[in-house]
């Protein structure tokens, strides 16, 4: 199953250390010989069968070996590589190949450097901290520098390993998971976990059995099932509607903010470009459009899976093994531009990516935190849960979650809750319905994400009240930055944006054949409720229909334009464009404050200001007309600041359709 890795993936090995052992192992049979022929004989033998890759036979002969010569060290290290090369797989097996690492080193410590170095992994599994950092202290006094400064400096990153595994077991994260139930999780391995902005939908992976008789390739296939909140409870879980399962495996899925979009990775599919490639399917009311392949401008010739997607709705991280990244998987990102086309991915850079594995990306909603798991910067054990904020467009230096979140196993599929106030992952602890269960936990305050707000609703059009499919989007106003982007859908008008707390935000949304709405609107306040809904009315462009564009400012008693007003005219820059016959009147107001004369004149130049930038995006003078209105037109009461507020507005109204 190539979405979720195996332990082959997470410990790479191959035979090389027994072929070494094969051609380096033979100077000490002479020095050993003395001890029992017969021990030698039955070694040799062992040798021929490893040189046929017949370990099961080998383990025979050696255990024979051993029996004539319990401290026999060619022996002794002879099964210890068997086990560990061979089973990596299987614990139970690997774990005895430690046992006769111990007795080699007992009895002969400078045989084999190596066998330090597996013992002192073998320690910190066991957070035995004292035994680990011995053992990599006997390895590293055994280096020599410069040939061996690979060597040096992974054995010494090892022993900052240790020092953190000891700060961290003596001063452990809240954690108390709790697994999520019965009608979640199932008998099989469950995994990748992935929650609704409303909390009200539940997505994950299982690993099933294959049921098909006449496809015998794949003993188990990898398929989605989803279960809906309902009064707080959630549903039986089952298998998500076609087409998103088939006979590929399917896993990794993330779903766009406001339900609507779905990323997964599909693996050994026909039009797939490598083992695995990032798929989507768009939901048009109640109906899943057949998947398709994002492409070659995402998707490589190598293993891509395990995709995000932020709230933006256009930003997609994902996982590859593809060339030009820092180890054997790093995490890119693409984006979506206004065309439906994706940008080429970028790497997210050495501060995220190392030379090991990083995988299992997760966006929180509030687009403030990376969640992702690392089996290379320094942790508790294989695959450690880090997470990264994002300040001023970059990542910064990956925080450990803590032990005891983190453990010296491998956690994988970790994601934060909307809310940010739980963590939700996979793992295979004492007391769960089958193989890995599903379970959530609260997370500690230091950890969660940027608190969010959704907003939802419909995009209908103003004349009939029919539902309308329009480009929905938020920006924050103070850098323009767009954060939030969405399609209502064309049979409801339903939408659904994510809005982190504590931003000053614009809203557009427009439709082809409409005017645009605008909108803007602080969300400041820390104990607003999570949700609110609003309904947008959508004008047809008519003669003698007006805009309010709530999103042009100006600097303070000026007609000077504020680059956070070029995000909604370049709005309006682009509906005079695709509408090439439209004429419009762009008028000026202010409030009542002040002289009337001059209030007049402001008005006047700010609505000159605009008819400017609309020349200077190539739209015709002949096809703009500038008026200033002053305190002569107000649409509220100038008698508290909220209706004199409304009252300073910049407008355009259609002359000419």
């Amino acid at each position: 199953m190539e979405n979720i890795p195996t332990k082959s993936q997470i410990h790479t090995y191959t035979l090389k250390g027994l072929l070494i052992l094969v051609f380096f192992i033979s100077p000490f049979i002479t020095l050993n010989a003395q001890d029992t022929k017969k021990a030698e004989k039955e070694f040799r033998k062992a040798l021929e069968y490893i040189n046929l890759s017949n370990y099961e036979k080998a383990l025979i002969n050696l255990n024979k070996s051993l029996e004539y010569n319990p401290n026999y060290p060619d022996a002794l290290l002879a099964i210890a590589e068997i086990y560990y090369n061979q089973y990596p797989n299987i614990d139970s097996l690997r774990l005895k190949s430690y046992q006769f690492y111990k007795k080699l080193v007992d009895i002969s410590p400078d045989f084999d450097k190596n066998a330090h170095y597996r013992l002192g992994d073998y320690y910190i599994k066991e957070y035995n901290t004292q035994k680990a950092s011995y053992h990599y202290q006997y390895y590293l006094s055994k280096q020599k520098a410069p040939k061996d400064n690979k060597k040096i400096e992974d054995v010494n990153r090892k022993l900052k390993k240790v020092e953190f595994v000891k700060t961290n077991l003596d001063s452990p994260v809240e954690f108390k998971p709790v697994n999520m139930g019965i009608n979640i999780n199932t008998i099989n391995d469950d995994y990748f976990p992935i929650l609704t902005a409303d909390e009200k939908m539940f997505i994950f992976t299982s690993l099933t059995p294959n049921e098909d008789k006449e496809n015998t390739r794949e003993p188990y296939f990898e398929d989605f099932f989803v279960s809906y909140n309902t009064k707080g409870d959630w549903s039986k879980s089952q298998k998500m509607p076609p087409p998103f399962n088939s006979n590929s495996n399917e896993g990794a899925l993330t779903i766009s903010p406001d339900g609507r979009v779905a990323y997964f990775a599909r693996c050994n599919s026909d039009d797939g470009f490598g083992s695995c490639d990032i798929y989507y399917s768009e939901k048009n009311g109640n109906a899943w459009n057949q998947p398709k392949n994002l492409g070659a401008d995402v998707n490589s010739s190598s293993w891509d899976s395990q995709p995000s997607i932020a709230s933006d709705g256009r930003t997609l991280f994902f996982v590859s093994s593809r060339e030009g990244g820092f180890g054997k998987s790093d995490i890119w990102y693409t984006y979506k531009k206004d065309d439906g086309t994706w940008t080429k991915p970028k790497n997210l850079g050495p501060t995220i990516n190392t030379e090991g594995e990083e995988k299992f990306p997760f966006i929180h909603p509030s687009n403030t935190t990376l969640y992702f798991t690392s089996d290379y910067h320094i942790g508790m054990g294989g695959q450690d849960i880090f997470y990264s904020r994002i300040e001023n467009g970059k990542f910064t230096e990956p925080i450990n979650l803590g032990y005891p979140i983190n453990t010296s196993s491998d956690e994988v599929s970790f994601i934060v809750s909307p809310s940010g106030k739980q963590g939700i992952f996979s793992t295979d602890i004492n007391g769960t319905f089958g193989k890995k269960d599903i379970y959530y936990f609260d997370l500690y305050k230091e950890a969660q994400p940027i608190p969010i707000v959704y907003m939802k609703g419909r995009v209908l059009d103003s004349k009939t009240k029919e539902a309308v499919s329009a480009l929905f989007e938020v920006r924050d106003i103070e850098n323009n930055r767009l954060i939030a982007s969405t399609t209502s859908d064309k049979k409801t008008g339903e939408y659904l944006v994510i809005l982190p707390l504590g931003g000053n935000y614009a809203l557009n949304s427009y439709a082809k054949n409409y005017l645009f709405y605008s909108e803007n609107f602080a969300l400041k306040d820390l104990n607003i409720k999570d949700s609110y809904e609003k309904d947008v009315y959508l004008t047809p462009i008519l003669e003698g229909e007006t805009v309010v564009l709530n999103n042009v400012f100006f600097a303070s008693n000026s007609s000077e334009l504020l680059p956070s007003s070029e995000a909604e005219l370049n709005t309006l820059t682009d509906l005079l464009k695709k509408n090439p016959q439209i004429i419009i009147e762009i008028s000026g107001h202010t409030d009542n404050t002040g002289n009337p004369s001059s209030n007049m004149e402001l008005s006047n130049k700010r609505a000159v200001s605009v008819k400017t930038y609309l020349e200077t995006k190539g739209i015709s003078s002949e096809r703009l007309i500038s008026k200033g209105y002053g305190q002569t037109k107000p649409i509220a009461e100038n008698t508290t600041e909220e209706g004199r507020a409304k009252n300073r507005r910049t407008e355009f109204k259609i002359i000419r359709k």
